[in-house]
């Protein structure tokens, strides 16, 4: 099997992103891979096993963004970065900037309105910078990072704000 698809194809979209092919490779090469794949600027790969103490939390803030929001809201949604291949945890994505994906992608050159980290043992504050400064720079309005004690602090392009603009009255704390 190819690692990309042909050029000019749908699925080929953002593949030529720094870590595009060797994130599609690792997809396609490894389809039950049971973990989460992302890529760094270098191409390397980057994976993060599932455990149960984040995927409640994941849970519980896909559901309370969808009762907020509406219309499209994910979870481990794949985007090209500026250095890599970025899976946020839950995402929310508005219907026109979700008709700008293209149809086939496996992972989005379009970065979702709102990107959603959820921090667990193996994560670094220095990391999670790095992931807001990445969704930022690609057109995100805001980012969110759940701590391991479930509070939830809320940023727009500028830095940290008290309340999400886009959901206000989201919980600064999740019950998980």
């Amino acid at each position: 099997m190819p690692a990309t698809a042909p050029p000019g194809t749908d699925a080929a979209a953002g593949a030529d992103a720094p870590g595009g092919v060797a994130w599609l490779k690792a997809i396609r090469d490894l389809p039950d891979v049971p973990y989460k794949v992302e890529t760094n600027a270098r191409g390397q790969l980057i994976l993060s096993p599932p455990k149960p103490e984040h995927s409640v939390p994941q849970f519980t803030v896909s559901r309370l963004a969808y009762e907020a929001l509406g219309e499209v809201v994910g979870s481990e949604f794949a985007v090209h970065t500026s250095e890599g291949v970025k899976v946020p945890d839950v995402i929310w994505i508005s219907e026109g900037r979700w008709a700008q994906v293209p149809e086939g992608a496996e992972a989005s050159p379009v970065v979702p309105e709102l990107c959603v980290e959820v921090m667990s043992a193996t994560n670094t504050e220095a990391e999670m910078d790095e992931k807001r400064r990445l969704y930022f720079e690609g057109g995100a309005k805001e980012v969110w990072i759940v701590s391991q004690s479930h509070a939830v602090r809320f940023f727009d392009p500028d830095g940290e704000i008290e309340q999400s603009a886009l959901t206000p009255g989201f919980p600064t704390e999740i019950q998980a």
